[in-house]
C-alpha cells in the first residue's frame, strides 16, 4: 500500500485574523468612542428642575444664568447651603452656551453685599462666583455640540471653578 504524503500543517476549523483587522478594529472603536460618549452624555443635575434661587434673564432676555445645586451624598443638619453647585448658562433656546462650578451654593448670596450679576455685550459675571463669556452658536449643529460638550465637561469636572476667582 503507498504511503500517503503528510501534511505539514494540521488543518484548520477556523480562518486566521490577522493583527493587522484587530488592530483596524480596536483603532475604529478608539474614534467612534469618544464620539458617541459626546452624543448621549446626559444633562445630569445641570437641567437644574428645582434651581437654589430664581434663575437671572440678562436685560435682553437672550440669556439665562441658573444657579443648579449638585447632590451631596452626606451632609450634616443644616449643611445644606454647604452642597456645591454648578452656575450654568443658557441662551434662548436653552441650550447650555457655559457651566461653571460653584464650591458652595451659599457664595451665590454671600459674594459680597450689594453685589448683582453684571451682563456685559460679550460676558456675564458676579464677584466671586462666576464670569463667562456670552458666545452665540453661529448654527444649529454648534450649538446642539457646544451644549453637549458642556455636559461633558461637568460631568468630568473639567468647568471654570469659583475658585479662580477668588
Amino acid at each position: 500500500m503507498p504511503l500517503e504524503p503528510e501534511d505539514d500543517h494540521p488543518p484548520r476549523d477556523r480562518p486566521v485574523r490577522s493583527s493587522w483587522g484587530r488592530a483596524r478594529r480596536v483603532a475604529l472603536a478608539l474614534a467612534i468612542l469618544p464620539v458617541a460618549i459626546v452624543l448621549i452624555v446626559p444633562e445630569g443635575h445641570l437641567a437644574c428642575d428645582a434651581p437654589y434661587v430664581a434663575p437671572e434673564h440678562s436685560p435682553d432676555k437672550r440669556w439665562t444664568l441658573t444657579l443648579c445645586r449638585r447632590p451631596m451624598f452626606f451632609a450634616m443638619p443644616g449643611g445644606s447651603s454647604d452642597a456645591p453647585g454648578w452656575m450654568v448658562l443658557r441662551d434662548e433656546r436653552h441650550a447650555i452656551r457655559g457651566v461653571s462650578s460653584l464650591e458652595m451654593v451659599q457664595l451665590y448670596g454671600d459674594a459680597a453685599p450689594g453685589t448683582q450679576t453684571m451682563w456685559e455685550a460679550d460676558r456675564v459675571s458676579r464677584t466671586f462666583v462666576v464670569d463667562l463669556p456670552l458666545v452665540d452658536a453661529s448654527n444649529p449643529v454648534r450649538r446642539w455640540l457646544d451644549d453637549r460638550i458642556w455636559r461633558l465637561r461637568a460631568l468630568l469636572g473639567l468647568t471654570p471653578s469659583s475658585e479662580s476667582l477668588h
